[in-house]
């Protein structure tokens, strides 16, 4: 495999995600290079087999592609050592909510910067990805993501939107299976099972929406009078779609507000 130098900084809950989905997908570990603060961090990662860095110079000089992984605060400290370090002729990938293009270029001071919004899928290759800007795709970062899972380039401000729609979801996915699983143990189904069982349907529900409308699937098992139906009559007496979609919605305003104060702090640091 012809891979490119990777470098990540930072190795927390997304950026160990990634690290693993690459690993597994057979990405050769001698070309994925880590830095992070943390020891533990860094320990984790070495157990995988990856060349821990000591410093974001001997990370840099290594890498061919740079993926900043950290938190949106922590952007603005790592960018501006990659400036000083100066990243001429490398790719630069922020996975941070909030920070723009536009202040991530200013502050490394290269035009070569792009932003990558995966989710923690990541690690078992089947993380939804969106990557910006569509005007400057580039086949060596996608196929990078490719490796864990599906690409998609999309404006910087769809993006945006995707931070709560994709990238926070598997929280959201994640209750709503844990409610099957309690619905089943209440059932008598026993926990191992139970777990399986919620896994799989989520899982081929999943593969069935890329190919079919939500409404055909649901009325494909919703047969007239039988338990599915039921069923259905009692989450909408309860107003379980409603309730989520308004806590969904609410959730995306609250982002959209918090993402535009960030956008008039940074207008003021230009």
């Amino acid at each position: 495999m012809n891979a490119a130098n990777i470098g990540i900084i930072g190795v927390g809950k997304l950026g160990f995600s990634l690290v693993q989905g690459l690993v597994k997908s057979g990405y050769p570990v001698s070309s994925i290079h880590v830095f992070d603060k943390s020891k533990s961090m860094l320990d984790r990662a070495a157990e995988l087999g990856l060349k821990v860095c000591g410093s974001l110079e001997e990370l840099v000089s290594f890498s061919n592609i740079i993926i900043i992984s950290v938190r949106p605060n922590d952007v603005e400290g790592v960018a501006r050592e990659l400036a000083k370090i100066r990243v001429e002729g490398k790719k630069v990938i922020s996975t941070a909510a909030f920070v723009s293009l536009r202040a991530l270029e200013e502050l490394i001071g290269t035009p070569s910067v792009y932003r990558a919004m995966p989710n923690i899928a990541a690690e078992v290759n089947s993380s939804f990805t969106a990557l910006s800007p569509p005007n400057r795709k580039d086949i060596g970062i996608e196929k990078i993501f490719s490796y864990i899972g599906v690409v998609e380039w999309v404006d910087e401000q769809v993006l945006d939107a995707l931070t709560i729609t994709s990238s926070s979801t598997p929280a959201v996915v994640a209750e709503l299976m844990d409610a099957f699983v309690l619905a089943s143990l209440r059932a008598g189904v026993p926990l191992d099972v139970a777990r399986r069982s919620v896994a799989m349907v989520f899982q081929g529900i999943g593969k069935l929406a890329e190919q079919k409308e939500l409404w055909s699937i649901r009325n494909t098992v919703a047969t007239p009078g039988g338990t599915t139906v039921r069923l259905l009559q009692k989450l909408y007496e309860h107003g379980v779609k409603e309730k989520l979609l308004s806590a969904l919605v609410e959730a995306y305003e609250e982002f959209s507000k918090k993402l535009g104060e960030y956008r008039e702090k940074e207008a003021k640091k230009e």
